[in-house]
């Protein structure tokens, strides 16, 4: 498997599964509430993007975890409009194996005392389903043996619109040392 390197391009024609979220009424809404997943086309995505903006792809091994739920994800939503301010953040994008229904749940609950000031950058909470965007990079980890089959590693892949890698961070234990979101900011 090729690792992802900076300077690589991320290909065309990935997509991923979501349930889209509305950031001004989410918590409002009911976490057992969902609609049917739609498909998240990173290239139609980048296309609306400002040609100066970035992107963050930031990755779970798995939603109600504890690192990725009290750790990882939370530093980023409270951050949303500094990401976008500061570092002219557009698009987060957090994926996982989970399905995209567990990911929106996830997402409420995550999101339920985060302030919207209508300043923040566009988030999907997106399941990459089997880890297929995520094993051709490498980035994905093997937890058979747990019971929990094959899933995303924890890591964070910072990106330009034209797909330029801009750093790519993959933990090799429980911490959020590379991909967390100090870490990404600081490569920005």
């Amino acid at each position: 498997m090729p690792q992802l390197q900076v300077g690589d391009q991320i290909p065309e024609g990935v997509k991923f599964n979501y349930i889209p979220i509305d950031l001004q009424q989410v918590h409002q809404e009911d976490a057992l509430a969902c609609a049917q997943p739609l498909v998240f086309d990173l290239d139609k995505q980048l296309a609306k993007l400002d040609k100066d903006s970035n992107v963050l792809l930031v990755a779970v091994p798995g939603a109600f975890t504890p690192t990725c739920t009290e750790n990882h994800i939370p530093p980023y939503l409270e951050n949303l409009v500094k990401l976008k301010e500061k570092n002219n953040v557009a698009l987060i994008i957090i994926v996982s194996t989970n399905d995209a229904f567990v990911l929106n749940a996830w997402a409420k609950l995550l999101l339920r005392d985060v302030k919207p000031t209508g300043k923040e950058p566009q988030l999907v909470f997106a399941s990459d389903g089997g880890a297929q965007f995520s094993q051709k990079f490498d980035l994905s980890v093997d937890a058979t043996a747990r019971g929990m089959g094959i899933r995303t590693a924890r890591y964070a892949i910072a990106f330009s619109k034209d797909r330029r890698v801009k750093y790519v961070g993959k933990e090799v234990d429980r911490s959020v040392r590379y991909s967390g979101v100090e870490a990404v900011v600081a490569k920005l």
